[in-house]
Order: C-alpha cells, then structure tokens, then sequence
C-alpha cells in the first residue's frame, strides 16, 4: 500500500507536467515520402533543345584581377577535398564578372569563375539565362568551379555554386530555392501536397524544399519550355494542387511575357586578393605571415 500511494503521489505530481507537454499532432505539418514519382528524374526535360526555356541574351564584362565578392573567395580557398588539401582555385585563376541580361540592362549579376572548370563562362550564363528574370533576381552570386573528377552543386544564402557539368535543370532548380521564402514549409504547400498523389521525380521527395523546387523548375520548362505532358506520356493531374499552389506563389515572375527584373539581395562584399605582409606581421609577429591565410598572393614589400 505504501509503494501504491507513492507511485500515485508521483503520478499526481507528473500529470500537471504530462499534459502541459501533451502535443496537438493536428497542428504538425511532417512532409510524408509516400508520394509516387512521376519520372524518375528531369532527364526528358533536357532532352530536346526545344524543351529547354531560351536563354535571355547577355553581355558580359570582366572584372580587373585583384577584388572578389566573398563568396567567390571563400570557394575559391575551400580544399578540394579531405585527401587534398590545395584550394579549389588559385586566386590568380579566378575570374570575375559583371553579366547583364537583356531587359535587365541596369544591373549586372555577379558571377565568379576558375579557369579551369568544365563549364565555360558562356554555358554558365546562358544555364542562369535559361531562369526567367523574376526569379533569376533572387540570386546574388553564381560560382563556378573544378569539380575535381566530380560535379554537383547547391546553393546557400542566395548564392549558387556548382563544379562539374551540371543538368540543364540545375539553375532553374537551385533559383527555386531562393525563390522559397518559408512557402514550401506553408500551410498552402501542405494542403496542395496532401490533396495530391504523386510528385514530379523521384528527387522531389527528399523534402519540402527540395519538392518546391523541382515543382518550380517543372513550371518554368513546361511553361517557357515545351508542355511536358505530351512528351512524356505521362499525366501529371496526379500533382495538379501542388503546380497551382507553386506557380500562385511564383506569380508573374515565372512566364516570360509577365516576368520583370526585381530588386536583388545585396551583392557581398569586395575581398583584396593581395594583403600586405607587413599588416599580417604587425598583427601577429610570432607567426609567420606565409601560413596565414595560406591561398592569398601576399605582396612582400614593407
């Protein structure tokens, strides 16, 4: 009887605590990977010239050797891998440019490149040209590299960075993202997700986010593209709710007769590729300057 009156003294005390913890699982909004893929990946997508939205005409302008956004800089001194410790481009191979695309004539995007990455400076534009301008507006920075036997690529911050030779979809994709801004962890996207059965591919169901952006990209290639359907043999009504609920959200910004360049996030800041060996010295005169900051041309005079 003691150890029963305890154990109901303890439970008298822990009810208070248990319901205050008590979770409403109605108001949980888990994204469920039960959907069934539409296509296995955006290869159809690509196929075709005439399937891929045409890439907005640009002009380009490199930059003088010796500034670097950033983030451009950061890439560039980030070690090619855990095996291989030099940086991913020598400062002295990467190029900066200011790129303009027609109808957006005011201000140039920012895009970094090393030398001796597979994608040429013009399939780099020509991939971010292919983004319809309102969309393309939320991306500060492009930074292209090596991808070292490798490839791939994401985006950050509203920045995109990639090496290799990525899928045509890639850009597109990657703008998606800074195109998000919370919708895809809405409660529009949970409702328009649940009343759907399927997904565009199978990578969509890695995530909400992830699903967003491959429903964006869908969009832009089938509306500024070539309709898809027809070419797939495939009927994508399975996924009706979330396109609707994507291109809502999107708005004027995906077709290319509504879609007007934007206000961008703020470019990053200039880096000097060359530091002054007497600063470094000045701030730490124990430490030899040559390993500090190990990837930076350093001028040597005093």
């Amino acid at each position: 009887m003691v150890r029963t009156a305890a154990i109901l003294s303890l439970a008298s005390l822990l009810l208070p605590t248990i319901e205050a913890l008590s979770i409403d699982l109605t108001k949980l909004t888990l994204f469920r990977r039960d959907k069934t893929a539409l296509l296995p990946n955006f290869d159809l997508l690509t196929a075709e010239p005439d399937r891929v939205p045409p890439a907005a005409k640009s002009t380009t302008r490199r930059w003088e050797a010796g500034q670097y956004p950033q983030s451009c800089y950061d890439k560039a001194r980030e070690e090619i891998s855990e095996t291989n410790k030099d940086p991913k481009c020598q400062l002295k191979d990467l190029e900066v440019y200011d790129v303009l695309y027609e109808g957006c004539d005011a201000d140039p995007w920012v895009m970094c490149r090393c030398v001796n990455a597979e994608h040429s400076l013009q399939e780099m534009v020509d991939g971010m040209g292919t983004v319809p301008h309102g969309v393309r507006s939320m991306v500060a920075h492009v930074v292209n590299m090596n991808g070292y036997g490798g490839g791939g690529g994401g985006s950050s911050n509203d920045r995109i960075y990639y090496g290799g030779r990525p899928e045509e979809t890639f850009f597109s994709h990657e703008s998606m993202h800074s195109n998000d801004k919370g919708f895809s962890s809405s409660e529009d996207y949970q409702k328009a997700y649940d009343a759907d059965t399927c997904v565009p591919d199978d990578y969509s169901n890695a995530s909400p986010a992830e699903n967003f952006a491959q429903l964006g990209t869908w969009l832009n290639f089938g509306i500024n593209g070539k309709e898809i359907d027809p070419y797939t043999g495939k009927d994508a009504s399975c996924m009706k709710n979330q396109l609707e609920a994507a291109q809502k959200w999107l708005g004027d910004k995906l077709p290319l007769a509504t879609t007007k360049c934007a206000p961008r996030p703020a470019n990053d800041a200039n880096v000097p590729g060359t530091v002054k060996a007497r600063d470094v010295v000045r701030a730490d005169p124990a430490v030899g300057f040559e390993s500090l900051l190990p990837h930076v041309p350093y001028q040597r005079s005093f």
